[in-house]
């Protein structure tokens, strides 16, 4: 204790401390997970049911990462009359306010505190087994035929709307929103049929006692809209039958590293609950106090609490979506917390022709890896508005919720796909993927791509073998599959963009005159039965 209480005499008399997150805001990590009376073996004691089955269907363990904190080390800690504000089971600290350098000495002198980042003492894993039920909804039988208002371009430009046309619009997925506050959304248009429907899972405030939807802030509501807004011929997301958590994490009246802890508890919340995808359209490098403020040099996806939290997502069965930031054209220039985690999807802006917004921020991280991820449009992005109508507003805000619903859709095609490979696939279907910069990363994804590179077989559906000859093919295709079928059934030919190219009909087995659309080059075909989809590559010469 003599060599700690001698650290913490240097440091205050800088003036500063190593833990002092703000002003009389204090961060502490304990030293261990012993005695929680929790163990990894079951984890339904401190995770939902459909938590565990989302980390089993992806093949993800839980390990003592998950594991919550000693309650009895918050306790005493709280019997010296300290106000925990936060607690966080993945970093294992708190958050204390309400300090000052002598208290927090008091705090340090227990036997389990420390400043150094807490590790699990220990590798254990336990894999669960998936449950019975289905992780997400089936997709619609029929096409929605949404027009898309103010949204059309926002939608099209990542071709989700191929994904809706197919029936996949988010549906029994759930989307944790992690923001400011989500003012009126219980009034406005673009809700009305998402709280109809109970699809609202929860809201919660983790900066004071309002309602998230008294807070004098409406950025969260709008960032909520780009995905599941559905007010058609008005205003439609990209995740428009999805389901939300809100979570007010942000503090409009202030800028301080607590908002990061408070990101990571409602970041935990969500993962307990069982959500899949959380959007968040945050960025942290400047704080009030410039004594707070980060470097670039911690843009390494390591140093700041925000993004090393946000780095675990993936692991833990969540894609995580975050704005770059933008200070693209400001002084800091570069991404700002928690764009720099690992394993996650950081979404610049860009405009309707796909040029980059002046005010998107810039990567790559400090330790040179490609951020942004991928882009969305984030110029005249259409939102709900807050007196009722809609209307268009700037921000990689609004490109990563854009981002975020399609990332939904597109998951509940492909359920048991790992959050990892789902991110993969994104990146990979981005219009800049065999030369990615600091500036677009991978570029502007295209779902459709997406879903038809993906080797799975979408949900509904069952495998089936697809015979194509000649392969290659010149003027005319020899059909067959397995089934035995006498109505005459649509083939599709699909880009290697994901775009339909043309369709033909014929009876099965059966010969086709290759449609004169298809030019040379490669095409995925595919034929749709009652409960089978069949697909093959064609090279056409």
């Amino acid at each position: 204790m003599r060599i700690r209480l001698l650290i913490g005499m240097v440091l205050f008399s800088l003036g500063i401390s190593a833990q002092e997150i703000a002003d009389g805001v204090y961060w502490i990590y304990f030293t261990d997970k012993a005695g929680t009376g929790y163990g990894i073996n079951q984890p339904e004691e401190f995770l939902s049911e459909r938590s565990v089955n989302r980390r089993a269907l992806q093949d993800l363990p839980i390990d003592r990462w998950d594991l919550p904190v000693n309650q009895d080390y918050v306790q005493e800690i709280s019997d010296l009359g300290v106000e925990v504000r936060h607690v966080s089971r993945w970093l294992n600290g708190i958050a204390m306010t309400s300090m000052d350098a002598i208290s927090f000495q008091q705090v340090l002198d227990l036997n389990f505190t420390d400043t150094v980042p807490w590790f699990p003492e220990t590798d254990d894993l336990f894999f669960p087994q998936p449950g019975g039920a289905p992780r997400f909804e089936a997709p619609l039988d029929t096409p929605p035929g949404y027009d898309y208002g103010i949204a059309f371009e926002q939608v099209t430009m990542l071709q989700t709307d191929l994904l809706h046309e197919l029936g996949y619009t988010g549906k029994g997925v759930w989307i944790g929103v992690l923001d400011g506050g989500f003012r009126n959304v219980d009034s406005l248009p673009s809700f009305e049929t998402m709280i109809n429907e109970g699809r609202i899972l929860e809201t919660r405030n983790y900066v004071n006692d309002l309602s998230v939807y008294r807070l004098s802030s409406d950025h969260g509501m709008k960032v909520l809209s780009t995905m599941g807004g559905e007010w058609n011929g008005n205003m439609v997301g990209t995740a428009p039958h999805a389901s939300y958590l809100l979570c007010s994490t942000e503090d409009s009246d202030r800028e301080t590293r607590i908002e990061e802890i408070a990101w990571i508890e409602a970041a935990e919340y969500a993962d307990s609950l069982g959500v899949d995808v959380i959007n968040t359209s945050l960025g942290y490098s400047y704080f009030d106090g410039n004594s707070y403020d980060y470097t670039y040099r911690d843009m390494d996806g390591k140093t700041t609490f925000i993004s090393r939290a946000a780095s675990l997502t993936a692991s833990r069965g969540m894609v995580t979506c975050n704005s770059t930031g933008n200070e693209g054209d400001d002084s800091w220039y570069y991404i700002t917390a928690p764009a720099d985690a690992f394993n996650i999807l950081t979404v610049g802006a860009v405009n309707s022709t796909n040029q980059i917004a002046p005010f998107s921020s810039r990567g790559p991280t400090f330790d040179a890896r490609i951020k942004p991820d991928v882009t969305a449009m984030g110029v005249s992005s259409g939102v709900q508005s807050i007196q009722g109508g809609v209307t268009s507003i700037n921000g990689t805000s609004f490109a990563s919720p854009i981002l975020a619903g399609s990332v939904a859709s597109l998951w509940q095609a492909y359920p048991e796909l790992p959050a990892r490979e789902l991110i993969h696939m994104v990146r990979q279907s981005g219009d800049r993927q065999k030369n990615p910069d600091s500036t677009y990363g991978f570029g502007l994804p295209n779902f459709s791509q997406a879903y038809h590179a993906i080797t799975s077989v979408p949900v509904r559906f069952e495998a089936g073998e697809l015979e194509l000859w000649p392969n290659p093919a010149r003027d005319h295709l020899m059909i067959r599959i397995p089934e035995e079928i006498y109505e005459e059934q649509e083939i599709r030919f699909y880009d290697m963009q994901g775009r339909i190219n043309c369709t033909a009909w014929s009876g099965l087995p059966g010969e086709i005159a290759l449609p004169e659309t298809l030019g040379n080059g490669i095409y995925i075909v595919e034929i749709r039965t009652g409960s089978t989809i069949y697909r093959n590559r064609l090279i056409v010469q």
